[in-house]
């Protein structure tokens, strides 16, 4: 026995010495390996499956966000139309409104007044109901987008320049489509 290594027993093996003892007792299971290379293929296809999942969903996404764009599109596209159709319907009742205003007038103070008075309101009524609005007249600001100034009026109240004195004859808009300006006399400012 060695005096200088006091503890005999925790002295390293030798090289070349036998194999590791732990070693000795495994053995590789050839089932193992094929279960592993079997479990790591397994694992790379759920990855591409799970990669090509996301790509579909993604896809997916998009052309529902397209298809709603779309509904929207034709949604707004459908309302436009439908007020240039009303539009329509509603100029060619014109032209009769007009006509029985005339006749309104011509018969002012008779016993067929009220008959068409009544008759007007019916008009009128129907009208609104296609979506029909009178442009503001008296008392607005002349807008060139709404009126037409067919005449100015002296006025010495400043606080009158440029606004809607008379409505000659009315004007009239389905929604933000204007079938028809306000002819109107606005008041212009006379200094003293």
């Amino acid at each position: 026995m060695d005096s200088s290594n006091p503890n005999p027993q925790n002295e390293a093996p030798p090289a070349g010495d036998a194999a590791d003892p732990v070693e000795s007792f495994y053995t590789p299971d050839p089932r193992v390996a094929s279960l592993e290379a079997q479990l790591a293929e397994a694992n790379a296809r759920a990855a591409e499956t799970e990669a090509r999942l996301r790509q579909v969903s993604s896809g997916y996404r998009q052309k529902v966000e397209e298809i709603d764009s779309i509904k929207d599109r034709l949604s707004r596209q459908a309302a436009v139309q439908e007020e240039i159709r009303r539009g329509e319907v509603v100029e060619s009742l014109f032209e009769p409104v007009e006509n029985l205003n005339r006749s309104l007038e011509a018969v002012k103070g008779t016993a067929a007044e009220e008959g068409l008075r009544i008759v007007q309101m019916q008009f009128l009524a129907a009208l609104h109901k296609l979506g029909l609005q009178e442009v503001p007249g008296v008392g607005t600001r002349f807008d060139p987008n709404i009126h037409e100034a067919i005449a100015t009026m002296p006025v010495t109240d400043a606080a009158q320049d440029n606004v809607v004195m008379n409505v000659f004859s009315a004007g009239f808009r389905i929604g933000s489509r204007l079938i028809r300006p306000a002819r109107v006399i606005i008041g212009a400012l006379q200094e003293s």
